[in-house]
């Protein structure tokens, strides 16, 4: 096969040398998995959450049940703290997080209005962000609990026992669902490991499209079309050697990170394997048409540094996509990092390969549009 040379030829301008080996493939994924080893090992240890109840009703003892009951952290009660204790401690750093109930929460529930327990914070972050709305929904659920007693007895104020069994059949779910293809899993929640992936792989393609480009200005390239070779060759050639290099440096960073440093997003190792090689064939038509379109690898690397990470925070691999303003989440779709997380995020629900057909049909779709515009306007004729 005819492209086989070329594509051989830039392996080894990428990792036919200890250095190359060392600075272009080894350093970056144990970088990337040490982080990753990091990352698992805190996503492991739970929030600490202070609670002090100073109310003696029952509805300040169901709201800590609720709390009580989220097995996403770890629960500490503090009956002996008084406010400002309490948020002593979290300025302390003895808790991630505090919260307190007013004495008169429930005396106040009942005489109709809406009192709020209070949490407090260090910094805001998206689980605590999460837990704050949490209790503000659950209070503004006993309130509207209590005006619907109050009609039904005519005005009356209702029985703090009455509102206590109501609320706990209001808990109870009336109607569950068996299976949602919409489910999200844990990598739409919390993007940030996967995302450093995405980011990481396109940085490295980056580097692959550089030597294209370096082959374009030295005029490599357009002595290799004086050569008794098709055009189709000459660019299988030069993607047939992004490809190989970036499934090299793919597999070794997912090694490290699976198998060495634990860290698993409930994704299996071929699954993950699969998606990300789809993002990568993507990362390499998005690169190559952006190659296409400058003078130089100087330029090209200076204008990455634009794409790259801009795309990648518009795509949602640094926080949530669903925080970001409505008009930012209609343009991640023209991202390929964002199928990538949606195919990743299904997977980890526990999802088959024929659930996220979808999203990989369209990063392949990426790659063959922006493949084909790429090599057209790379050739060296377009100078």
């Amino acid at each position: 096969m005819r492209s086989l040379p070329i594509a051989m030829q830039l392996i080894r301008r990428t990792m036919g040398t200890r250095r190359g080996f060392f600075l272009n493939v080894l350093l970056p994924a144990i970088a990337l998995s040490v982080i990753a080893g990091l990352f698992s090992s805190l996503q492991s240890d739970k929030e600490i959450i202070a609670i002090s109840n100073a109310d003696q009703g029952a509805l300040g003892a169901y709201m800590l049940d609720i709390v009580n009951q989220d097995s996403l952290y770890e629960v500490q009660m503090q009956t002996d703290l008084t406010d400002k204790q309490i948020r002593e401690a979290v300025a302390a750093g003895d808790a991630d997080a505090a919260i307190f109930i007013p004495a008169d929460f429930t005396e106040r529930l009942l005489a109709g209005q809406q009192p709020q327990p209070v949490l407090y914070r260090w910094t805001e972050q998206l689980w605590n962000a999460s837990l704050l709305s949490s209790l503000e929904a659950q209070a503004s659920s006993m309130a509207a609990s209590v005006e619907l007693l109050q009609a039904a007895s005519g005005g009356a104020a209702p029985d703090a026992g009455k509102l206590s069994e109501l609320l706990e059949q209001q808990a109870k779910p009336a109607v569950s669902a068996e299976h949602t293809p919409m489910k999200l899993g844990v990598v739409a929640a919390n993007p940030i490991m996967i995302g450093s992936v995405l980011l990481f792989l396109m940085l490295l393609v980056s580097q692959s499209v550089g030597f294209i480009m370096e082959d374009r200005e030295m005029r490599t390239m357009a002595r290799m079309y004086t050569a008794p070779l098709r055009a189709l060759d000459i660019a299988l050639g030069n993607y047939l050697g992004s490809i190989l290099v970036g499934t090299i440096q793919l597999v070794l960073v997912l090694s490290l990170t699976y198998f060495v440093f634990g860290y698993s997003p409930g994704v299996s190792f071929g699954a993950m394997l699969l998606v990300l090689e789809c993002f990568m064939l993507a990362s390499i038509g998005v690169m190559t048409a952006v190659a296409g379109l400058m003078r130089n690898a100087h330029q090209l690397s200076q204008i990455n540094l634009l794409i790259v990470s801009p795309t990648s925070m518009i795509s949602g691999c640094f926080f949530p996509l669903s925080m970001m303003p409505e008009f930012l989440q209609k343009l991640a779709n023209f991202m390929p990092q964002k199928w990538a997380l949606q195919a990743i995020d299904r997977l980890s629900t526990g999802a088959g390969l024929i659930d996220v057909a979808q999203p990989i049909l369209i990063l392949m779709l990426f790659a063959v549009v922006l493949l084909i515009f790429g090599g057209a306007v790379l050739r060296p004729s377009h100078q």
